[in-house]
């Protein structure tokens, strides 16, 4: 019983809190650093969602596995989050892979400025502390996208926003 409340607090933290991640979980960049050298390919989003709570998903991405947003729905915790990337004008279509992803449908990313993508490097962890300091209030998600970001410095952004209580 202990164990279950301390998974319900921390579930009530991660939805509390910003939440930070990447555009994509397949950085290729990443193997070796971040992914296991022997991790299989169609395990690194569950391997991902093991330590952040959101992705941005590209529209092409998302788009080309419709037939396997199910199949990620079973691949992460109940509490992680897919933004998708998109240009959608079809309410049917919005319905159906709400309804696909479930809880773990946080939107369309630009919908609501809830959400931004900022790039890691143009700024120092310190700058970076003010900068979350004066935009937190209305931030739900972060999403990181400089093209050589590693692992590590999403793991010290994210650590950042947690330190900050945010």
């Amino acid at each position: 019983m202990i164990h279950d409340n301390l998974q319900q607090n921390e579930t009530a933290y991660v939805e509390d809190s910003i939440r930070v991640g990447v555009f994509g979980w397949e950085h290729e960049h990443w193997i070796g650093t971040f992914y296991p050298d022997d991790l299989p390919e169609d395990w690194r989003l569950s391997y991902y969602a093991n330590e952040f709570s959101v992705v941005l998903v590209a529209e092409d991405k998302w788009r080309s596995n419709l037939d396997k947003l199910d199949e990620w729905v079973d691949e992460v915790p109940e509490d992680f989050l897919f933004y998708l990337q998109s240009s959608l004008d079809v309410p049917s279509e919005l319905m159906q892979i709400r309804d696909q992803l479930g809880n773990n449908f946080a939107g369309i990313f630009g919908e609501s400025s809830n959400s931004v993508m900022i790039e890691f490097s143009s700024k120092s962890l310190r700058e970076w502390r003010e900068w979350l300091e004066q935009n937190a209030a209305q931030l739900d998600a972060i999403f990181l996208i400089d093209e050589n970001l590693s692992a590590k410095q999403l793991s010290e952004f994210k650590s950042l926003v947690e330190m900050l209580n945010l």
